[in-house]
């Protein structure tokens, strides 16, 4: 999968499709990519639900697949990256979902803030990226280019197994 910044949406009735205005190249070797389909993501935003039509592209050295999503999309989350942040903020008595949810994004969040902290420290001391790197300093901010960064350099976690640390940070909790 690979995150853009710059993007065209179209709609047609219910159907919004994303185009990107970047040039991407593929984040497992580099190599340039070609647009090989389109996918459907449902994603939900505030109380709706919405399909959008995503770009499925092939890179032409390694062969691998990789979704164009849009900033503001978190990759294998069902609710956009406004939704998720405005869920983590709220205290327990102002969330709007079920407590399991609520708690659930809020760990999720914390882990991925810690974890993306972590790959911006490598690939720093690697030399791949600049120490004047800034994600920003509001919650939303810092997780968008916080997903951004670790999408496109190619070390998202998809899976659970992933969170297994018994003491991950608990960022999100006033002191």
């Amino acid at each position: 999968m690979i995150s853009i910044a710059h993007f065209e949406i179209t709609r047609n009735g219910e159907k919004t499709k994303i185009f990107s205005q970047e040039s991407s190249v593929c984040p497992i070797c580099g190599g340039p990519l070609k647009v090989h389909g389109t996918c459907i993501r449902k994603v939900r935003q505030g109380e709706h639900t919405h399909q959008i039509h995503l770009r499925v592209m092939e890179c032409r050295h390694c062969g691998k697949t990789h979704r164009e999503l849009p900033e503001g999309l978190v990759p294998y989350k069902r609710h956009d990256l406004n939704s998720l942040c405005e869920i983590a903020e709220a205290t327990e008595t102002q969330h709007t979902c079920e407590t399991s949810t609520w708690l659930r994004i809020r760990f999720w969040l914390a882990w991925f803030l810690w974890y993306a902290q972590n790959v911006l420290d490598g690939l720093i001391t690697a030399g791949q990226m600049s120490a004047t790197f800034s994600p920003g300093h509001s919650l939303r901010r810092r997780t968008a280019s916080f997903v951004r960064l670790v999408v496109n350099s190619g070390n998202w976690e998809q899976h659970r197994s992933a969170m297994t640390r018994k003491d991950i940070p608990s960022i999100l909790v006033s002191s």
